[in-house]
């Protein structure tokens, strides 16, 4: 049982392989949507996965810049050498990099831009959710020695339900992966349910501010140290405050009519050329063709 207990941690159960699960599940979701709300699937779902180079960028970037104030708060030396081989992958980066990069695409590449981000908002949460898991099954470094345990971040507090767990810490990853999928329950609810053009995209900035409040309050609770932060706040938190500052900026000025949203979104021809659940049209038989009448 110990082999195989080693086998799931080191090899299955890690973060790379949820991370893969989740956008497998986001991107089923995300086609799934475009047949059920008629948006033209061939156009959106390449983009967004050629958005994934964005998300890969990214996070990365976000990992060297939180890892940098942690070597600058400990005195330790910084070099890019260090910073690229020693940081890791911050999802904040990654969901930056990967909005950022789907707005030029969706911008020149797509019409129905409204519903796109819509869709967009539904499924990143259930990729968020699935990928939080793979947190769970961490790794940390103890005295230079690469040690797997479950729940690698978290407070630890001595109490009965926190004994439950790995040195008895708080389970933050699975606590923001329930989130994450009720997030994604009350997103798909109202993708669904709301069928208005003129409250198409709106999903996107509820998902943005509602994640970015969640997290900024569960950074308490992580003990995650090593992303390191500025001002007494961990790296996260101060992209959550600026999420929730950018969200309520562009809401207060759009209220105010300095800023005008995007015109509805246009009816796409080409979208029941690509519907693979249309049903074939009736096919009428051939009328028999009348013989011309002779000229008498």
């Amino acid at each position: 049982m110990e082999s195989i207990g080693t086998f799931l941690s080191e090899h299955i159960l890690t973060y790379g392989t949820f991370a893969a699960l989740g956008i497998v599940a986001a991107f089923v979701c995300a086609l799934l949507l475009c047949f059920r709300l008629r948006q033209n699937w061939v156009r959106q779902i390449p983009l967004m996965l050629l958005s994934l180079i964005g998300l890969l960028i990214g996070a990365k970037l976000f990992g060297m810049i939180s890892y940098e104030s942690y070597l600058r708060a400990v005195g330790a030396e910084i070099t890019l050498e260090i910073l690229f081989d020693n940081s890791g992958i911050v999802f904040y980066g990654g969901l930056l990099g990967y909005f950022g990069m789907m707005a030029l695409l969706f911008w020149k590449l797509l019409k129905k831009k409204r519903l796109a981000w819509d869709i967009v908002a539904v499924s990143t949460p259930l990729f968020h959710a699935v990928a939080r898991i793979g947190c769970y099954f961490g790794h940390e470094i103890v005295d230079g020695e690469l040690v797997w345990h479950p729940c690698c971040y978290g407070i630890r507090l001595d109490n009965a339900f926190c004994r439950l767990f790995w040195d008895s810490r708080l389970p933050t990853q699975l606590i923001e992966s329930a989130f994450n999928f009720s997030l994604f329950g009350l997103l798909l609810g109202l993708i669904l349910s709301d069928r208005k053009e003129e409250r198409r995209g709106n999903l996107i900035g509820l998902y943005l501010a509602a994640y970015a409040a969640f997290r900024f309050v569960i950074e308490f609770f992580r003990g995650d140290e090593v992303r390191g932060g500025y001002f007494g706040l961990a790296f996260s938190q101060i992209v959550s405050l600026c999420i929730l500052f950018g969200v309520a900026l562009y809401w207060i000025l759009h209220h105010k009519g300095v800023i005008k949203r995007a015109p509805l979104d246009p009816e796409d021809p080409e979208v029941d050329k690509y519907d693979l659940f249309r049903k074939p049209e009736a096919i009428r038989p051939a009328q028999e063709a009348v013989p011309p009448e002779e000229n008498e």
